[in-house]
């Protein structure tokens, strides 16, 4: 039986169950991945930048802090759900590396180091992550047993 699948865009925060996959390609941007396998339900969130301006109860991926509030909510976890969560981070990378600029500062390395505390200051505990560097990401997570993959992405062009 194939899978449905589930293709989480730029700003998207998606849950799958059994029967579908969820999928995102990552550059800059950062994905997290929760799974939640005990009771069948898995999200993940294609996040464009770190920390959003305001607090808002709308579904919504495009910062990394309003991703966590959405898969929490969306995937209805209660406080003690949190421990037996496993999270994965996935992108943060500096795909564009102008030699005048420190790594540190770009929107790749923000995205992550910002996702790595803010998971934490949630609860949460982070299972495994890949991030920085200078290639993007495939993330495709199977809905049916909870298994996850996250391959780079060669550059193109040298």
């Amino acid at each position: 039986m194939a899978r449905e699948k589930l293709h989480v865009t730029i700003g998207q925060v998606k849950i799958g169950r059994a029967g579908q996959s969820l999928h995102a390609i990552l550059g800059s941007c950062v994905g997290i991945g929760f799974l939640f396998p005990q009771r069948g339900i898995f999200g993940l969130a294609h996040c464009l930048l770190s920390k959003s301006n305001t607090t808002s109860d709308e579904i919504s991926g495009r910062h990394v802090d309003s991703a966590i509030a959405s898969l929490a909510s969306l995937m209805e976890l209660t406080p003690p759900d949190r421990r037996k969560l496993r999270v994965f981070l996935a992108g943060g990378a500096n795909m564009t590396m102008p030699e005048d600029t420190d790594p540190a500062r770009l929107v790749g390395s923000t995205n992550a180091n910002f996702a790595k505390q803010a998971v934490k200051d949630a609860g949460f505990r982070i299972q495994h992550d890949d991030l920085g560097g200078v290639l993007g990401r495939q993330v495709k997570i199977n809905c049916d047993d909870g298994t996850y993959s996250i391959s780079t992405i060669p550059r193109l062009g040298g």
